[in-house]
């Protein structure tokens, strides 16, 4: 280990500052662009020209600064949940617009150049405060046999205390953790140990959605297995949450190893069966499994923009694909002739048709599979959509999907990413199939994450490749 003078010029995905030396490539946790630091650095791992080190201190701060950052990104280890939680929202415009960029630049895609960010609200608190409208937080156990619930540490599973308050999340958050975990200090119940795979308690995954006439909260205990110790508590737990303003509770069943949050089975113990929220008039039912973005006002923002951008008209017929409960297929439904869902998890599609017949909406239909399997279905059944919205997980398309989506006659589509760099590995299929992008804009939906959302519109090509 040496110590070095280093100038942080770029950042990571995991959030680490980057510095570049004699042709080696250093990683600085904690760091941001701009920042000069004085760091322990580690020698580069065999075969590797990379490094990584830690900063003894900064003896220059970037000007991109927050002037109050977040505790728990300034704790050591630091939350993993915002990387940039540091970060100005100018350094985070800059940063995230550079995502979207260098991911185009890296796959050879020629693109319109990228509209501004569609930046979260700047004014003082809703930045950084409360937006979120889901929390997942993990279980950890203090020097005195006192649980907690945060959020992991930055590439580990280590939950960090300072996390506990999270104050992108509604503050009830915090209280219903702090409830599980006093109950669960007095319980016979272990925290689960992805390390041994052995434990009972994985997680909490808490959501909050919007009516206004009263709250709608929901809590989901997510355990390894259903003991009759887990049982027994998540009664105990379920009774005390809907004194406290809680109104769904659920225990979610989660026995496989792995990083997903939640397993396959949850189960209803107490209140409503789900929440609902609001999302462009329209209204949709929550439940443990649901996908909905997690910003309620950006989400507008970003399902405006790729609504307004694929046009429906009304006497068109629109494929919506990972459509999740259908929010936007039902919205774009409202405009055209047929809108038509598809989504590989069952029961987002179940609550698609619900939320379909909650808010009258007869022209939608909805089609239970993977996108790959249901399209040529829908080829074979004759269907001739103009337009298209596609708005997958990830890891992006799969790799037959680009060429049956230009079998069909669209003139049109949108793409919806939530990863640049998938997003711009199938652009370029795209374009090779004889697509060109026409408009194309970063959307931040997380303030502080390192992530980026990725609207862009595809045209046919007048002159194919």
């Amino acid at each position: 280990m040496t110590t070095r003078h280093l100038t942080i010029t770029d950042i990571a995905s995991t959030g680490a500052g980057i510095a570049y030396e004699d042709g080696l490539r250093v990683f600085v946790p904690g760091a941001l662009p701009g920042d000069e630091v004085t760091a322990e650095v580690d020698p580069p791992a065999r075969g590797t020209r990379s490094s990584v080190a830690q900063y003894v201190k900064i003896t220059r701060k970037s000007p991109w600064w927050a002037a109050s950052p977040c505790p728990a990104h300034v704790a050591r280890p630091a939350c993993g949940g915002c990387a940039l939680g540091s970060l100005t929202p100018e350094g985070q415009a800059v940063v995230k617009r550079g995502l979207l960029e260098r991911a185009l630049s890296e796959s050879g895609v020629e693109a319109p150049e990228p509209l501004p960010l569609v930046e979260a609200p700047h004014d003082a608190e809703a930045f950084t405060q409360g937006f979120r409208n889901k929390a997942v937080l993990y279980p950890g156990v203090d020097p005195e046999g006192r649980w907690y619930f945060a959020m992991y540490a930055q590439g580990s599973h280590f939950p960090v205390p300072e996390s506990c308050f999270c104050p992108q999340t509604p503050e009830w958050m915090a209280k219903a953790a702090e409830t599980a975990a006093r109950m669960l200090s007095l319980s016979d119940l272990s925290p689960w140990n992805e390390s041994h795979r052995e434990g009972d308690v994985r997680t909490i995954v808490m959501r909050d959605g919007v009516d206004s006439e009263k709250p709608q909260r929901l809590f989901t205990l997510c355990v390894h297995g259903e003991t009759p110790e887990v049982r027994i508590f998540v009664g105990k737990l379920a009774k005390k949450l809907m004194e406290e303003g809680i109104t769904s509770v659920f225990l979610n069943l989660h026995p496989t190893p792995g990083n997903a949050v939640l397993g396959r089975h949850s189960l209803h113990v107490a209140g409503t069966d789900g929440i609902e929220t609001t999302i462009g008039g329209l209204r949709f039912t929550v439940r443990p499994e649901t996908f909905l973005q997690v910003n309620p006002g950006q989400t507008e923002r970003l399902y405006a923009m790729a609504l307004e951008w694929v046009a429906p008209e009304k006497d068109e017929v629109l494929l919506d694909l990972y459509c999740g409960v259908g929010t936007m297929t039902l919205l774009a439904a409202r405009t055209c002739a047929k809108a038509v869902g598809v989504d590989i998890v069952a029961a987002s599609i179940e609550r698609a048709k619900l939320n379909a017949k909650r808010n009258g909406i007869e022209n939608a239909v909805f089609h239970a599979g993977a996108v790959e399997d249901e399209l040529p279905r829908l080829i074979a059944s004759g269907i001739r959509p103009a337009a298209a919205i596609l708005d997958p997980a990830f890891k992006g398309l799969e790799e037959t999907v680009p060429a049956m989506l230009t079998a069909l006659p669209l003139t049109r589509f949108v793409y919806v990413s939530c990863n640049p760099k998938t997003f711009a590995r199938d652009a370029a299929k795209f374009i090779e199939l004889g697509w060109r992008i026409e408009r194309l804009a970063p959307v931040d939906l997380f303030p502080g994450a390192l992530h980026v959302e990725t609207v862009a519109k595809f045209v046919r090509d007048a002159q194919p490749r």
